[in-house]
């Protein structure tokens, strides 16, 4: 992989309805399976591995129903949650055990790194976090001053974005600070902002955005990105209609069209994330603006690491087996497999993916 920090290999036990997990994972990984799998639990793993390291941990398991609601089954069945986590020259590794009074507490927290894995003569190095018992993360602030500081980064740098609240009080439909502009939050709720950063700094990149938005959307001509002549401080999301010199919100875009800009807004930005999580982005999106997704998704890969969910055969069909991960639910357990490509070759001259799929060829359909 061309960049530091992608995640390689992800071993998982006793998080949810993942009893045990053994995964490596590539540029492009695409989860598919059928409701109550396992999808969005893989997904919201990254989601407590942000809290985890912002030190929030607590309150997150305390927002989740205590320790028992994120244990597999509970303290009864799986007393300890393991995660370790390979993200080449760099490891994490924890253990997580209940209290009585339904918190999770380390056990141990170490991380590691592998020298060899960049021509570094050094050996392998040991970093001890969280001492036993501690109730947040060792991790210290993102740096590339120590081994530890630098996996902190890695971790910090791994967003799960959730675009699908587009109700009237959503956030990316009100105001946002114009200097909120540095990257693009995790439900879109500076999306005004930054685009308006991207415009003003990357028109290229910005030209791409609107290029592709209207693809999807024919009515729309651009973007109206100006700060409130009333309060220069804050900037709010407008658009102009083709053939039409009004100016519209974020109010009058149709539900799949908003969330279609914030997606185009994420994976044709010029400075990605080096992790994206999307739980099933195809949501609300037409089935043409679904296989622009795909392509976006595709390209995207090339220059970031992206890990998605979803159901959607349309969007399989952008893919190749190797990009897949077919996710099951067997005995009590959400059951993690890649595809193996061979396995396709001949189906593939006359079908696509998301057909096989749909024929229980792959696995992942509802039983």
């Amino acid at each position: 992989m061309p960049k530091l920090g992608y995640l390689n290999h992800l071993k998982l036990s006793g998080f949810r309805s993942i009893k045990e997990m053994d995964l490596p994972l590539g540029r492009l990984n695409v989860l598919i399976g059928p409701n109550g799998a396992g999808k969005s639990n893989f997904i919201n793993f990254f989601r407590f591995m942000n809290k985890l390291l912002q030190k929030d941990l607590q309150l997150y398991v305390a927002e989740q129903g205590g320790a028992d609601a994120i244990l597999h089954f509970g303290r009864k069945q799986t007393p300890l949650l393991e995660a370790k986590l390979r993200f080449d020259p760099n490891t994490y590794n924890c253990e997580l055990a209940p209290t009585n009074d339904g918190r999770l507490v380390f056990k141990s927290e170490i991380c590691q790194f592998y020298g060899y894995k960049i021509g570094y003569d050094g050996g392998v190095k040991l970093k001890k976090l969280a001492e036993p018992g501690a109730t947040e993360s060792g991790l210290p602030k993102p740096s590339t001053a120590s081994i530890h500081g630098h996996v902190a980064g890695y971790i910090e740098d791994w967003k799960v974005y959730h675009f699908h609240d587009t109700s009237k009080t959503a956030l990316v439909k009100q105001p946002c600070e114009v200097l909120d502009s540095e990257r693009l939050r995790e439900q879109g709720e500076n999306l005004a902002a930054f685009l308006f950063e991207v415009q003003e700094h990357q028109p290229a990149a910005y030209q791409r955005i609107v290029s592709t938005i209207q693809r999807a959307a024919p009515f729309f001509h651009d973007f109206i990105l100006e700060p409130d002549r009333h309060n220069d401080s804050k900037i709010r999301l407008r658009w102009k209609h083709k053939g039409n010199d009004a100016y519209f919100d974020a109010h009058s875009l149709s539900d799949g069209t908003l969330r279609f800009i914030c997606l185009t807004t994420l994976l044709l930005q010029p400075k990605l994330p080096s992790v994206i999580l999307l739980d099933e982005p195809e949501l609300g999106l037409h089935p043409y603006a679904i296989q622009l997704l795909g392509s976006m998704l595709r390209s995207a890969s090339e220059n970031t690491q992206i890990i998605a969910s979803t159901q959607s055969v349309t969007l399989a069909n952008e893919f190749q087996p190797e990009n897949v991960i077919v996710v099951e639910h067997r005995d009590n357990n959400s059951q993690f497999r890649r595809l193996e490509p061979k396995a396709f070759e001949s189906w593939l001259e006359d079908y696509r993916l998301g057909d096989l799929w749909e024929k229980n060829l792959l696995g992942g359909t509802p039983l």
